[in-house]
């Protein structure tokens, strides 16, 4: 795992606060002089202070609570404190560190997993796998474009029918039913709601009125949260497995 602390100048900016009688920065400073004395429990305690207590929202805070509890042995929260970065950050070099450190956790996760039946990864279904790489705005625009030529070019074979134009418009048709599917399956998977077990050996229910476990979910699995129901979650699995769990003991970036 890569050590990523550094003073960020965005939090020289912001409010004394009373509790604690420091200004922000100067609490900063504390966790990353913890984590560089290799006090990771304290650093952790230090950024999560930050981001819960005091609402910051710089990327880099959330990208160093992810290496201070990674260190610190909350697998979890690091996973989730990664996909915060990353969500905060959208793109550039905060977003690609917090995203190559997810990958970095995912593997440690791994190794000696074999015998559980849980890959540490990023959740996925058949969806992602063939859709999610397209962006829903751009395959919108692309929609409507064939939408539009295939009404066009409909009109133009109604008013004069020919060959040439019966073919285009069967050609435009195709090209709308993918491109439909695209601009679904794209919008589809960026609504996702992504979730991260922060409980180790969290109980999976087939419905919360449910006493009896359908399995013991690992800290740090990545799922899919699909509806809210009170204190709890319904989710899916990457592998196609439907339950519920509590709410505290998962986390959403």
């Amino acid at each position: 795992m890569v050590r990523m602390i550094a003073l960020v100048a965005l939090l020289v900016a912001f409010p004394v606060s009373a509790a604690v009688g420091q200004t922000l920065p100067e609490r900063y400073s504390e966790g990353v002089t913890a984590f560089n004395a290799g006090d990771y429990d304290l650093a952790a305690n230090t950024f999560q202070e930050l981001v819960s207590k005091f609402g910051v929202k710089e990327p880099e805070v959330w990208l160093n609570l992810g290496a201070a509890s990674f260190e610190a042995e909350r697998p979890g929260i690091a996973v989730y404190a990664f996909h915060k970065a990353a969500k905060l950050a959208k793109n550039g070099p905060i977003a690609d560190t917090a995203n190559g450190n997810l990958a970095r956790v995912r593997t440690a996760m791994n190794e000696g997993q074999a015998e559980t039946g849980f890959v540490f990864g990023a959740y996925f279904d058949a969806w992602t796998v063939l859709l999610g790489w397209i962006n829903p705005k751009v395959a919108l625009v692309v929609f409507l474009g064939f939408w539009s030529l295939f009404f066009v070019g409909l009109g133009l074979w109604r008013y004069s029918p020919s060959k040439r134009k019966g073919l285009a418009v069967v050609i435009f048709g195709a090209a709308l039913i993918v491109a439909g599917l695209a601009a679904y399956g794209g919008h589809r998977v960026a609504n996702y709601r992504l979730g991260v077990v922060i409980s180790d050996f969290t109980p999976l229910r087939d419905d919360i009125s449910s006493t009896k476990a359908l399995a013991r979910l690992p800290e740090g699995l990545e799922l899919r949260v699909t509806d809210t129901k009170g204190a709890w979650l319904e989710v899916r699995l990457p592998s196609g497995q439907h339950g519920w769990v509590e709410q505290d003991r998962i986390a959403i970036p």
